[in-house]
C-alpha cells in the first residue's frame, strides 16, 4: 500500500506526524493542514512551548517505496507557512500534540490592503496584487496573459484577498496558492495528470452531482463605465446565451465595480460558463497521494474520469484536494480525496470524452459572436 514519509519542519524540529491532513484548492488562497505530532525525548508540554508564537514551517513528503521521481532531499514540498494553532490535552497515552496551520498566504487572506493612494491606473493584476501581497512577504505567480486595467481602487478596510477577489471576478481567473507559499493566479490549463480515474480499477469511493439549477438561458451584465458620457459609457450592457439551459430564465449581474462595455460581454460569458461547468461535479477517493506517474495530485490539473455509473466520462479539473494519512503503511491508510469539476467552471474548453462528445452544448464555453 502506498505510504508517504511526511516531515514537518518547524522551530528547529523535524517532526514526523502520526496523523496528517492537508487541504488545498484551485480557488482557495491558503492551503491548510492539521496533524498530530510527537518528538522523541520531548513531552507534550515541551512541544507546546517549542511551537509557540506561530513559527514558520514547511511540509515535505516522499514516497515510501524510495522511488525518487526527481524530488529533492526530503521529498516534495507541499506547504510553506506557519503553525498557527496548538491543541494540547490531558489523558493521552503518548506525548502527541495536535497542531494546525496555513500557508504563508493566510496572511494575505487576513491582512488589510495597505497602499498610500489606494488607487492604481493602467496596471496588470500581478503588478497590483504583487505590491499588496509583498508587504506580507508573499509573491504573486501567474502564467496568464493579463490585460492592464484602467482604474482599480481599494476599498477602506478590505483585505488583500478581498481586493484580489474583486479583480479576479472582473478578469475571470481563480486565486490559489503554491507549495512555496505564494499566490497563484490561474485558469483551467493544459497540465494533466498521468493515468485516469477509472471505476472498478483505482477508485475507492466516488459520488457525483449533476445540477442544472444555476444555469440560465440568458445572462446579462449591466453596469456603468468609470468615466465618459457616450451611450456605451452611461449604459453598459451585454449578454451571453446558454442554448442548453433547458429553461429561458434570465440572470442579471450588476458588478460591484464600474466596467467598460467591452468587459461586460466577457463577464457575462464567465458567469454562463462557470454555471455550466459547476453543473457537473464529482468527489473521488483514491489510495495514495500520487498519480500513476508518481506526481503528487495538483489543484487545477486535468484528469480523465471514467465513471459510467455516475454518468461521468470526460476530462475533469481538480478543484479541491484533501490528503490524509494515519498510522504506518500496515496499520493505517494513505488516501486522497479529489473534488472534480467540469473545466469550463474555470475558463476551460468543453471537455472531450465519450459522453460530452455526443452532447449538443451550443455556444457554451465558446464565443457568442
Amino acid at each position: 500500500m502506498p505510504f508517504e514519509i511526511v516531515t514537518i519542519s518547524a522551530a528547529g524540529l523535524e517532526l514526523s506526524p502520526v496523523t496528517i491532513g492537508i487541504t488545498m484548492a484551485m480557488d482557495e488562497a491558503a492551503r491548510s493542514f492539521e496533524a498530530k505530532v510527537k518528538q522523541p525525548g520531548m513531552s507534550q508540554a515541551q512541544l507546546l512551548v517549542a511551537l509557540r508564537n506561530s513559527p514558520p514551517c514547511t511540509i515535505r513528503t516522499a514516497a515510501s517505496d524510495g522511488v525518487a521521481w526527481g524530488v529533492t532531499a526530503g521529498g516534495n514540498l507541499v506547504l510553506t507557512g506557519h503553525v498557527e494553532k496548538r491543541s494540547p490535552r490531558l489523558g493521552e497515552a503518548e506525548a502527541e500534540l495536535a497542531i494546525s496551520g496555513r500557508s504563508k498566504t493566510g496572511d494575505v487572506v487576513d491582512s488589510a490592503a495597505d497602499h498610500e493612494s489606494g488607487e492604481f491606473r493602467d496596471k496588470k493584476a500581478p503588478e497590483v496584487l504583487g505590491a499588496l501581497a509583498g508587504k506580507q512577504n508573499v509573491k504573486v505567480e501567474s502564467e496568464l496573459d493579463h490585460p492592464p486595467r484602467e482604474l482599480f481602487r481599494l476599498r477602506p478596510g478590505e483585505t488583500i484577498f478581498t481586493a484580489a477577489e474583486r479583480w479576479s471576478r472582473a478578469e475571470g481567473f481563480a486565486i490559489g496558492d503554491t507549495p512555496e507559499g505564494n499566490l497563484a493566479l490561474r485558469k483551467a490549463g493544459s497540465k494533466r495528470h498521468a493515468g485516469s480515474l477509472t471505476e472498478g480499477r483505482n477508485v475507492r469511493d466516488a459520488s457525483a452531482v449533476h445540477d442544472d439549477s444555476k444555469r440560465f438561458g440568458k445572462v446579462k451584465v449591466r453596469a456603468q463605465a468609470p468615466d465618459g458620457y457616450a451611450p456605451d459609457d452611461l449604459q453598459v450592457e451585454d449578454e451571453a446565451g446558454d442554448t442548453q439551459a433547458g429553461r429561458q430564465r434570465l440572470k442579471v449581474i450588476v458588478p460591484p465595480e464600474q466596467i467598460r462595455k467591452k468587459d461586460a460581454r466577457k463577464r457575462a460569458q464567465w458567469h454562463r460558463d462557470r454555471a455550466a461547468g459547476e453543473g457537473t461535479t464529482c468527489e473521488v477517493t483514491v489510495t495514495g497521494w500520487r498519480d500513476e506517474g508518481g506526481t503528487l495530485w495538483q489543484p487545477g490539473w486535468l484528469i480523465f474520469a471514467e465513471l459510467p455509473s455516475l454518468d461521468v466520462i470526460q476530462d475533469m479539473l481538480i478543484k479541491t484536494i484533501k490528503l490524509d494519512q494515519q498510522g504506518d503503511g500496515e496499520k493505517g491508510y494513505t488516501r486522497a480525496t479529489l473534488g472534480l469539476v467540469d473545466p469550463r467552471a474555470f475558463g476551460g474548453k468543453q471537455p472531450k470524452g465519450a459522453k460530452s462528445s455526443v452532447l449538443d452544448l451550443g455556444k457554451i464555453g465558446g464565443d457568442d459572436a
